[in-house]
């Protein structure tokens, strides 16, 4: 099995040392590929050759790993992935981000973004981010590590916990939400195209993705659920425009405690 995962690592670092920028198009090969001018790229984004093949290679591990059915084995090839590659997520920035990390670009849903002056519209992104705190994430794009202030660059959600000896505020990508938290860590559980893993966040931003008993899924999820928000000085960027409260288990507590999310708009 260990060789199994080595292969696939492997066959995907050879894939990378060839530069996106240089490869011929291929011919188209399924309908997904008409949606888009480059491979890869997802349809209606600004996307250029080199995040399509980034999409790809990241799609083609998935597909791989959905065919293992161990879940310890495939966290750990994940992880490796991310701690190289980073992993695709989603975030808030705006069109002068084509001039810097130039993520995929997607017109945001919410009316509140989109302004008279297009160049001031806020945008839905997708980079491959390896970890994120509160000053600034660690990108990879085309062969390059980026370290990336996130002022004027990339906004992530500001996600509140209300812990007893006092509110920690952590940076996730937009949509996503704790599933419980542990050792002040929090637990995210991720989809791909079907395939779930569990991306774990610490208190200082670092990232990991680990394997989750997933027959105590149901114990969690029932934890959960809409509660008042405390009361709080601490703003959310402007980009989001909605809280909302969530009790989520805290494992070492014992207990369920208050957690802050944000979104863009309701839709």
């Amino acid at each position: 099995m260990r060789l199994t995962y080595l292969l696939i690592f492997l066959s995907l670092s050879v894939s990378a040392q060839n530069k996106p920028r240089i490869q011929v198009i291929p011919n188209p090969e399924s309908l997904e590929d008409f949606d888009h001018e480059f491979k890869g790229c997802p349809e209606n984004s600004e996307c250029d050759q080199v995040m399509g093949h980034m999409l790809s290679r990241w799609k083609g591990l998935i597909s791989k790993l959905k065919e293992i059915p161990d879940k310890n084995k495939n966290a750990q090839a994940l992880d490796l992935y991310r701690a190289k590659y980073g992993i695709p997520v989603e975030f808030y920035t705006n069109q002068k981000s084509q001039q810097g990390f130039k993520p995929v670009l997607y017109t945001s849903p919410c009316k509140e973004h989109r302004q008279k002056d297009q160049k001031l519209n806020v945008l839905k992104g997708i980079a491959f981010v390896k970890s994120m705190n509160s000053d600034h994430a660690i990108i990879w794009r085309d062969q390059s590590q980026i370290e990336l202030p996130l002022k004027d660059n990339l906004v992530p959600q500001p996600v509140r916990v209300y812990f007893d000896q006092g509110a920690v505020t952590y940076q996730l990508p937009i949509n996503e939400q704790p599933l419980f938290i542990k050792n002040r860590e929090l637990y995210i559980l991720k989809e791909e195209d079907g395939f779930y893993y569990t991306l774990k966040v610490s208190e200082n931003g670092d990232w990991k993705i680990i394997n989750l008993d997933m027959t105590q899924l149901s114990y969690w999820e029932d934890k959960r659920s809409e509660v008042a928000c405390p009361a709080d000085t601490e703003k959310a960027p402007k980009e989001f425009n909605v809280q909302f409260c969530k009790s989520v288990w805290d494992s070492d507590a014992k207990k369920v405690i208050p957690v802050r999310m944000q979104q863009g708009c309701l839709i």
